[in-house]
């Protein structure tokens, strides 16, 4: 499968918290990232749960 490059901006400190754990999981942060992509696409949804904090 032909496979593309994308680009992301986050903080570095996030970037290198998720390398560690990542490494430590045995994956790569760009398998991590295709796992949560296939995830989304095949769930139709973000795989975990998502809220706005505060009294609305």
């Amino acid at each position: 499968m032909e496979t593309v490059n994308v680009t992301v901006r986050m903080e570095r400190q996030t970037r290198d918290d998720a390398a560690k754990l990542f490494s430590e999981l045995g994956i790569s942060t760009t398998q991590a990232i295709n796992m949560f992509l296939k995830q989304a696409v095949g769930e139709q949804r973000i795989p975990f749960e998502v809220w706005i904090r505060g009294n609305y």
